[in-house]
């Protein structure tokens, strides 16, 4: 998935430097370290400010997503016959040896209670309930990456207020006013680009990132479900790609 984000990235800055190539203006012009600080650093200040230090921690591991494979429902609906297989022929028990296996808490914790014998309701709302909070928790870290975007088009426009600022006090030469004035936009550019370039586009791919993870999630809910209610495996995989195709239907129509 970091190739895709990767790639992304890199044609939009090329594109924008080769703009400034064809158009004749020296590229140092958008180096200027001073505004980086300005913009990079206020930015993320106002953001230390909204935010708690666990949103601005859940904003930071949901990078951590850009380096896995995107989730597919495909593998949930794999796992979940397996395990409807196995209870089937050999009785609950053996997914508590299953269980054992699996990293995700989450996921464990379902399958244990299969493996206890845990009504299918219970289940399904203890595994629903830890969802629901796992998306609040995420959709906050996400709206840190939403207010930085928010915050740094307009603290780009302070920058450039202090560069021209600063060019006022050396009006005098007459000879730099030109190059101090293009400098002091950058401030500016590197807002905007923040914003628009990283800040959305990451928090906009987060979103359909959490949207993916909580419907392969759900069909782990139905599926666990349907195991503690011992149907039959083939009846749980029928009922589950029904429910999955429905819902595939609901995304492409919205």
């Amino acid at each position: 998935m970091w190739k895709t984000t990767l790639a992304g990235f890199l044609i939009a800055v090329v594109a924008i430097l080769t703009a400034q190539w064809l158009e004749g203006t020296p590229l140092r012009l958008l180096l200027q370290p001073t505004a980086a600080a300005i913009v990079f650093g206020a930015t993320l200040g106002a953001v230390v400010v909204q935010s708690n230090a666990q949103d601005l921690l859940g904003a930071i591991r949901l990078l951590k997503w850009l380096l896995q494979p995107e989730p597919e429902q495909s593998q949930a609906l794999k796992h979940v016959h397996e395990w409807a297989k196995l209870a089937h022929r050999d009785g609950f028990l053996k997914l508590d040896g299953m269980a054992a296996q699996i990293a995700n808490p989450w996921l464990r914790k379902g399958l244990e209670m299969v493996a206890d014998n845990f009504e299918a309701e219970r289940i399904r709302q203890a595994l629903q309930r830890d969802l629901h909070e796992h998306e609040v928790r995420v959709r906050r870290a996400i709206k840190v990456w939403e207010a930085a975007a928010g915050y740094a088009p307009t603290i780009g426009i302070i920058g450039s207020v202090l560069g021209l600022m600063h060019i006022m006090t050396g009006f005098e030469d007459t000879g730099a006013i030109g190059q101090g004035l293009a400098s002091a936009f950058v401030a500016t550019f590197y807002g905007l680009a923040l914003a628009n370039l990283v800040c959305l586009p990451l928090a906009n791919k987060f979103k359909t990132l959490l949207a993916m993870q909580v419907q392969g999630s759900l069909v782990y809910v139905d599926g666990l479900g349907f195991i503690a209610e011992k149907r039959h495996p083939r009846q749980i995989l029928a009922a589950l790609e029904s429910t999955a195709h429905h819902k595939n239907l609901q995304g492409v129509g919205a």
